[in-house]
């Protein structure tokens, strides 16, 4: 049971992996693949909350909010800007929604 819970959270993880294989596979070093999935998995969840009706709402509506992905380096102690997205992002057509739907 709980290997199954583990799986279900980890297929987002996997996701990402597979969307960014040919990428990730070329960096040797296992610490930077490392980082370099962690910024991917970022960028991939602020993806995600642009994909969503409460967000394309607000952005239809508001103009807001702006949308940012940060990564803290725990070996710099740096906060590291992946990704921002406000309304101008051109969300995927498959995931948009209609003017209609947003105004609704």
């Amino acid at each position: 049971m709980v290997l199954m819970a583990l799986n279900k959270w980890l297929r987002n993880i996997k996701d990402v992996y597979r969307f960014h294989r040919e990428e990730v596979d070329v960096i040797k070093d296992e610490q930077l693949r490392l980082n370099k999935m962690i910024e991917l998995n970022v960028q991939e969840q602020v993806m995600n909350l642009a994909k969503t009706s409460i967000i394309q709402k607000a952005w239809h509506k508001r103009k807001g909010p702006q949308l940012h992905g940060w990564v803290y380096g725990l070996n710099d102690g740096i906060l590291h800007d992946i990704i921002d997205l406000d309304y101008t992002f051109e969300v995927d057509p498959i995931y948009r929604f209609t003017t209609n739907e947003l105004e609704a």
